[in-house]
Parts: C-alpha cells; sequence; structure tokens
C-alpha cells in the first residue's frame, strides 16, 4: 500500500507508459528471459551490479513491472539490499517490515509481502537498514525465504547489494537461478568488470547476461536517451576476456546502445 507521505516523491510507476521507449526496451528484455527459461525451472533472478550508481535497481524495478503489468505473470520483487535499500522508493510503498525482519522470523511471508497498483506485483521491501547488515543476512533463512515464495510467485527478481563492496550477493546467487548485471556504458571500469569476474565465478554458469545502461547526463527525471542493451556473449567476454591493458571501457566496450533510463539510484 502507498505511503501518503511518500507522495512527494515521484515513483516509477508515476511515469510508467507502455508507449515509453524504456518500456520497450525492458520489454525486450523481459522476452529474452521468458524465452531462456523455457524447458527450465529458472524463475528467480538476481539483478546486481559492480558497483554503486550503475542502475540495477531501477532496471530490476522496470523488469517486475513489465513481467506483472504487460507479461501478466504473479511477480514478486524483493529488495535484498538491506545497506542501501530503494525499492520502497521507486514503487513507493512503506520500506517496514520487510526482508530484514523476515530472514530473522519476526513476521512471516504473507506480512512481509505488500501490495502495488499492479494486482499481480508484490514487493518485500528490505525493512530496516541494517548498521551491520552483514551481521543482519542470513543465508540458510534467505534460502527459505526463497524457497517459500517460489510456491507462490511465477518469477521473483531480487534486488542486490554491489558485488564488489559487500559479500551478501555472492551468498544470494547461490539460491537463484540466474543473474542478470548491470553496467553503465563509460562509467563500470574494466578493474571492477576483473574484480566481479572473479567474485562471481564460484557461478559463472549462472549468468544469463548484462544490461548495458547508458545513462546521459543533465537529462530530466525518466527523460534520458541512453539505451539497455542485452547482449550475453559480450558480458561473457567482458568478463572472461579483460586484458591488463584494458583502459576504462567505452559504451563500444561494454554493451550496445538500447532505451531512455528512468532515475538513477543504486
Amino acid at each position: 500500500m502507498a505511503d501518503p507521505k511518500r507522495k512527494a516523491h515521484r515513483s516509477l510507476l508515476d511515469e510508467f507508459s507502455t508507449d515509453a521507449p524504456y518500456v520497450t526496451e525492458v520489454r525486450r528484455l523481459m522476452q529474452s528471459l521468458l524465452r531462456h527459461s523455457r524447458g527450465h525451472a529458472s524463475r528467480v533472478y538476481m539483478v546486481t551490479s559492480a558497483a554503486r550508481g550503475e542502475g540495477k535497481s531501477t532496471t530490476c524495478a522496470l523488469l517486475a513491472i513489465v513481467a506483472a503489468r504487460i507479461f501478466h505473470r504473479r511477480t514478486l520483487l524483493i529488495d535484498a539490499d538491506m545497506r542501501r535499500p530503494s525499492q520502497h522508493t521507486l514503487l513507493d510503498v512503506s520500506p517496514r517490515p520487510g526482508l530484514s525482519a523476515l530472514i530473522k522470523g519476526k513476521i512471516t511471508l504473507e506480512a512481509a509481502r505488500k501490495p502495488t497498483p499492479i494486482p499481480l506485483l508484490q514487493i518485500i521491501p528490505s525493512g530496516r537498514p541494517g548498521q551491520a547488515s552483514a551481521e543482519a543476512y542470513d543465508d540458510d533463512s534467505f534460502a527459505r525465504v526463497i524457497a517459500s515464495a517460489r510456491r507462490k510467485h511465477e518469477l521473483i527478481f531480487v534486488d542486490a547489494a554491489p558485488v564488489v563492496p559487500v559479500v551478501e550477493p555472492i551468498m544470494m546467487a547461490e539460491h537463484v537461478d540466474g543473474l542478470l548485471l548491470v553496467a553503465m556504458a563509460g562509467r563500470t571500469s574494466i578493474p571492477m568488470i576483473r574484480r566481479m569476474r572473479q567474485i562471481l565465478d564460484p557461478v559463472h554458469e549462472k549468468l544469463i547476461g548484462g544490461i548495458v545502461n547508458n545513462a546521459a547526463e543533465g537529462l530530466p527525471y525518466y527523460y534520458d536517451h541512453g539505451y539497455y542493451g542485452y547482449r550475453p556473449e559480450r558480458v561473457r567476454a567482458a568478463m572472461e576476456d579483460v586484458s591488463d591493458e584494458d583502459d576504462d571501457p567505452t559504451p563500444q566496450d561494454t554493451g550496445a546502445p538500447g532505451a531512455p533510463t528512468p532515475p538513477k539510484e543504486s
């Protein structure tokens, strides 16, 4: 349920239009995921990035919105970035109670899930941001949350913290079916991609692909005409074949052009 006190902030849903160019691109991404999942049990996708500010939370929210509203899938969005949560702001719901209380066993899954204006979309916000988020995360409890959510939802999108700075994403990756990596062309550095590759190597078989977010500076909220590109083979190449001599990537290094980027966040 939307929190009246938050209405000063425009949520993603306030500006969402099925005719918007960025929605068209997200629909293409969603179609790629559904095509990938045919014949597989893939239903839980974790969206992450190497570092902050690359658009992974907005991307995750848009995928969930499109899955529920356009593809008519029973969808759950989980804000698992307990250090810098943002999904409650993006979808305009109360931040508590949420995942932090759920994995501590203080509330049930039913109590943690919150409705949204889209009937098929529910969200579990992060809950109280932890002063010691690494201690707040319990891997066995998170695994049980995902297992329970699988029984009630067709698609689950997990917004995880960035891979390089913190440990939780690699632990969460063990319990999801696929990984989507978000990078910002011209900003995500080759050393960060290299380090992300090293960290994710134990779960490299779960890597589905990457979303390249080309955000241009200075354009109004929601009206950036950068593009998303979904090219699994390019992301795998970037992660596997980066050389020590490379400098910071250009848009051509990291992916392809695609659709307007909603607001920046972590």
